[in-house]
């Protein structure tokens, strides 16, 4: 096993920030290091950004667009021509911290975790990096018929409208992505369904939304909770309640 597969492994594991794992390899960080305000000559070997080129380069292409930064693009080879961020090549599980994409890719942890999508309309979906950890960067809607999620825009770029609806009855199943609502019912579904979920103030003062409760998935779904691997706390907020077995319609867990 690779020294990053090893790391993914002991990240998902533990939900530590990537800061504490680039500090342990003597890596300093400053506030160049992330987001809008990286250029090309402020990219240095050894900072942040570089480690996640290292990690995600072999599957994807980096680019500075100029209205948003230093971003990166998956290949389609890898993820598919018609990739969407926490749709495709994965499912929802509940964690102590809220609802996670979990897929198969290596990579998953950070792009998944950390920083942020947008979908520019000339080069597709794009990932944003930044150094704070979250469960998943969406915010949510739903009723007891569909339930929406749309991934959080970098700070001061507007994502428009990229919800991702699928039915209850869908949610929990492996490759959801598979079983989106078209988008053109998209603008219908967000008139129909309500925010959910609170926000959860994250370390650096941003906040993230864990999404309903597990518990109130099981009572409108009546099927099990997919339960992540247990993750320690990553900002300091304890969470509401900690993992256990996978819950059952009948005895729901809340999973947080």
């Amino acid at each position: 096993m690779g020294p990053w597969n090893t790391r993914r492994r002991w990240l998902r594991a533990s939900g530590t920030g990537v800061i504490a794992l680039l500090a342990a390899s003597g890596c300093a960080m400053g506030p160049e290091d992330f987001g809008r305000q990286v250029s090309s000559g402020a990219v240095t070997e050894g900072s942040a950004i570089t480690q996640f080129r290292d990690v995600l380069s072999p599957y994807g292409t980096w680019m500075d667009l100029p209205d948003v930064g230093w971003v990166w693009r998956p290949d389609a080879n890898v993820v598919g021509a018609d990739f969407v961020p926490y749709a495709t090549g994965g499912r929802w599980v509940s964690s102590d911290w809220g609802w996670t994409f979990e897929t198969e890719w290596d990579w998953d942890w950070a792009p998944f975790h950390y920083g942020r999508w947008v979908d520019k309309p000339t080069v597709g979906w794009v990932w944003w990096p930044d150094s704070e950890w979250a469960p998943a960067w969406v915010d949510w809607r739903w009723d007891e018929g569909y339930i929406g999620w749309q991934p959080m825009a970098p700070p001061g770029v507007s994502t428009g409208l990229a919800w991702t609806f699928v039915s209850m009855s869908d949610f929990l199943r492996p490759a959801v992505g598979q079983y989106r609502a078209p988008p053109e019912r998209a603008p219908a579904l967000l008139r129909q369904t309500q925010p959910v979920g609170e926000h959860v103030v994250s370390r650096l003062g941003d906040y993230w939304n864990p999404g309903p409760t597990s518990a109130e998935v099981a009572r409108v779904t009546r099927q099990p909770i997919p339960l992540a691997e247990p993750m320690a706390p990553p900002t300091g907020q304890p969470p509401r309640a900690q993992s256990g077995a996978s819950a059952s319609p009948a005895e729901p867990t809340s999973g947080r």
